[in-house]
């Protein structure tokens, strides 16, 4: 959904906070003539000021001919109907309850074809912004807002694709209800996380996935737009330390083509090389899939050619893919058909290199369905999903139980509003299913299960009717907890022992709707964890899983709506993120976004996907884990022979790389200490840090090899460390004709699709060094120092009224964070500020660390 999947199309999705003066938007409305009163054309409602009560206005009209493909009712060309409720709200009801508002159309369609009865609802508060507009496929359409001020709203009805004038009904509810209390959490028991290590230190991945095989690899991967035709994935084989990129170096790529949407999947059976097989689609623009299969773990990459391999043989249009294998060799590719709107899903005997064209409606009509899942022990295939209706949301699950020929569904819950990013789940080693979802009514998340006795009763068929049974999901349990008030993206996490799961999220202290360009917040990603899952009274801990904010104010869940907000709403962080529970070490991993944004900067910057992993604390797999080594420290070892080129090669036939260790990118640790003067060897007063990095050899020969076996024109190490809002680097670079040179750099970026110079584009990250620093390299000793001033360092400080830190010059004892050390090779060009896909060879483990005292 990244680089096509809410571009271009239309979203279905609620849209909030496009700001124009109500008097101008009126106005020009009546002037081009584009909109009609109900009947009657006003009303009025009173919030009422007790809590369980419930006050209504009521109209009907007549929606005239047209059509909107911006879904929004406020799109410059629009005819619509339009009703004025006057909301009086009486002083202090907000202290002591909540209100929610719900605007609402319905319809009977005068002709058979829905399409040509299709229509939208927008709200427009009294101070010109909308409060929402909803354009689903059914014949209701809801806005649901909470708390909202007295005033003038103005509801506003419209076509999609309209035929013919339509009659409606329209309503605005007000329900009252106790403010909810904060739910406290449970006890984590040292749940803890490590620091965030980059999969990729350069290359801009929205939406990243992570998935994990049988052998404990772990494999992110995520796109970054189809008109770059690309998407990245790496692998990680130590457990989430170090990540090795896939494709051929330098850029990567793992098929001519995607850049849409990324999907992975592990085969749950060895091959015939003994490993599992490692399968790949990419989306792009709307029309297909690129394919590419490894039999060895992204060594080699074989591709089925650019967007031939998904037949999209069920309709038009294919936007966000799933997959899964369900043996050594065969693979499941789900797709969100766009018209007519289903689940398609296709199968794969090879791999995952050719696809049907034979495939199976998997559900129907959904909004965002979420990624297929394998239970091995009872050999079923399922996935969540959500889909309008009356009353909310419904929260789905299809399943299939023959290799996902036929499917059914059933329901598992209703959400009070359209669902804040993808509906996940996954199960047990028992089969017990786990569904979590978030909602857009009070941007809570929500979990419910399924015990695996009962999977067989979600038998409705997926024939396009609304699942409306449910076969005994517990209760929604509400997730997030404490102080966090409004969350987005649920991704949830079990694989392990019965109840035991873990739901990641993102989440603030702030309260509000996180879609609007105005909203200011600091956020962090949450790891919400329960041992009891299964009980009526299910509990979560909650432990905040990055050590500093990674993002700072709107994350717009809108698709081309967070482009109509006035101010935008920030779509950088895409549609989502994920965890991992590795079944080998028994650790959960996240990966996600950080885009280095700045508190109010209207957008983020490049995404770099970023891996957390779990340190300490209970495993999904029952056990409990203990910390190796602290998060914060001055220090990290790192294993040997692991500075690997030409790890991955993409070919269109089976080819096995020429992989070798390059010991002079070969780190084997990284510390930090007090500043040194590096010309006296003299610690500088009230200085900054130098770090040394060893590595196993920086003889003439082995960097003369490096520069032979990767295509390098210069070669760069590097320490990367989030300085106060944004990540900066320290570097060494060498080229045969300077030898060694030193400098340090502040966030900067490369335009699209990875070049130096302008930034307009910004597609990649680049380390240029262009302040020079003090360095020392010895080259028999295999030692890389860097002195870094305390003048080019800035601290995280007290938090400003909108709760988000203030950023300070540091000081003794600040903290820096997510520091990794990184040796890339430089393909083109021999200086440091001339550069493009850098290609990586290794990287340190990540830690934080305090700056020396004076």
């Amino acid at each position: 959904m990244w680089g096509s999947g809410s571009a271009g199309r239309r979203t279905r999705r609620l849209v909030f906070g496009l700001l124009v003066p109500i008097g101008l938007l009126v106005a020009l409305m009546v002037a081009t003539g584009s909109t009609q009163a109900s009947s009657p054309p006003a009303g009025t409602v009173t919030v009422p000021s007790t809590t369980g009560q419930t006050a209504t206005d009521r109209w009907t009209g007549t929606i005239p001919p047209g059509a909107n493909p911006t879904s929004d009712c406020f799109g410059g060309t629009s005819v619509a109907d339009e009703h004025v409720v006057t909301v009086t709200v009486p002083s202090g009801v907000y202290s002591n309850l909540t209100a929610q508002f719900t605007f609402s159309i319905s319809w009977t369609p005068t002709t058979p074809t829905s399409d040509t009865a299709d229509e939208i609802i927008t709200v427009v508060g009294p101070d010109g912004k909308e409060v929402g507009s909803s354009d689903s496929s059914s014949t209701t359409e809801q806005v649901i807002a909470n708390d909202l001020p007295s005033g003038d709203y103005h509801v506003l009805a419209c076509g999609f694709a309209n035929a013919a004038a339509q009659s409606y009904s329209g309503s605005l509810a007000v329900t009252t209800k106790a403010r909810e209390p904060s739910v406290p959490s449970a006890d984590a028991k040292g749940l803890a996380f490590s620091a965030a290590v980059p999969a990729d230190n350069q290359r801009d991945e929205a939406e990243p996935l992570i998935e994990t095989d049988k052998d404990g690899n772990i494999y992110t991967c995520g796109p970054t737009g189809f008109s770059n035709a690309a998407d990245y994935a790496q692998v990680s084989t130590d457990g989430g330390k170090q990540f090795h990129m896939l494709g051929t170096p330098p850029r990567g790529q793992q098929g001519v083509g995607g850049g849409g949407d990324c999907g992975i999947a592990m085969a749950v059976a060895r091959n015939g090389q003994q490993h599992y097989q490692y399968a790949y689609t990419g989306l792009g623009p709307l029309t297909g899939f690129v394919t590419s299969t490894s039999p060895n773990n992204g060594h080699s990459l074989t591709s089925g050619g650019p967007f031939g391999n998904g037949v999209t043989d069920k309709g038009g249009g294919a936007d966000r893919q799933w997959m899964t294998f369900i043996d050594d060799h065969t693979v499941l590719l789900s797709y969100n058909q766009q018209a007519p709107r289903n689940v398609v899903v296709q199968r794969s005997t090879d791999g995952g290199l050719t696809y049907g064209p034979s495939s199976a409606i998997a559900a129907p009509d959904p909004r965002f369905p979420g990624p297929m899942r394998y239970d091995e022990s009872h050999r079923l295939v399922f996935f969540g999903w959500d889909r309008s209706t009356d009353d909310g949301d419904s929260i789905n699950l299809s399943v299939s139980k023959d290799g996902g020929l036929t499917w059914t569904d059933c329901r598992a819950a209703v959400a009070p509003a359209n669902s804040a990013g993808f509906v996940t789940a996954d199960s047990d080693s028992q089969g017990n299913i786990y569904i979590a979802y978030g909602e857009e009514a009070n941007y809570h998340t929500y979990m419910v299960s399924l015990a695996a006795k009962n999977v067989a009763k979600c038998s409705n068929p997926a024939d396009g009717e609304q699942p409306t049974i449910n076969p005994g999901f517990s209760a929604p349990v509400q997730v997030d907890r404490n102080s966090v008030r409004t969350t987005v993206f649920p991704w949830i996490a079990a694989g392990g022992d019965p109840g035991r799961v873990a739901v990641s999220f993102y989440g603030t202290t702030k309260d509000g709707n996180p879609n609007s360009g105005d909203f200011k917040a600091s956020w962090d990603v949450y790891v919400n964890q329960s041992l009891n899952a299964l009980a009526k009274t299910a509990t979560f801990s909650q432990v905040k899983a990055t050590t500093h904010p990674f993002h700072y104010d709107s994350i717009c869940l809108n698709g081309l709506g967070c482009d109509l907000s006035v101010p935008p709403g920030d779509r950088t962080l895409a549609d989502f993120f994920a965890i991992e529970y590795n079944r080998v070490d028994g650790k959960l991993s996240v990966v996600f976004n950080r885009t280095n944004k700045k508190p109010d900067e209207p957008f983020g910057h490049v995404a770099t996907p970023m891996v957390t992993t779990q340190i300490a604390g209970p495993s999904n797999g029952g056990r409990t884990l203990s910390a190796a080594t602290p998060v914060v420290r001055t220090s990290s070892s790192d294993a040997t022979n692991d500075a690997l080129s030409s790890y991955s090669l993409l070919a269109t036939s089976f080819v096995l790389p020429p992989t070798k260790n390059e010991r002079s990118a070969d780190f084997t640790s990284v510390s930090v200490g007090p500043q040194v003067d590096l010309a006296t060897g003299r610690q500088v007063r009230n200085g900054g840090f130098t770090v040394t990095m060893k590595v196993a050899n920086l003889s003439s020969a082995a960097l003369q090899q490096e520069m032979t076996d990767t295509g390098s024109q210069s070669l760069l190490w590097l320490l990367r460390f989030t300085n106060g809002y944004q990540d900066a680097a320290a570097s060494a670079r060498w080229n045969p004709a300077e030898g060694f040179t030193f400098g340090f750099n502040d966030y900067t970026t490369g335009q699209s699709p990875c070049v130096s110079g302008d930034q307009s584009g910004e597609k990649c990250v680049l380390y240029p060094g262009g302040t020079q620093i003090q360095g020392k390299v010895d080259q028999a000793a295999g030692t890389i120092r860097l002195s870094v001033p305390r003048s080019l360092l800035h601290a995280l400080g007290p938090a400003d009224a909108n709760g988000r830190p203030t950023q300070v010059a540091a000081t003794a004892g600040s903290r820096f964070y997510d520091a990794t050390a990184f040796s890339l090779g430089n393909n083109a060009s021999p200086r440091q500020d001339v550069q493009s896909f850098l290609y990586p060879l290794d990287n340190a483990p990540a830690m934080d660390f305090l700056l020396p005292g004076g």
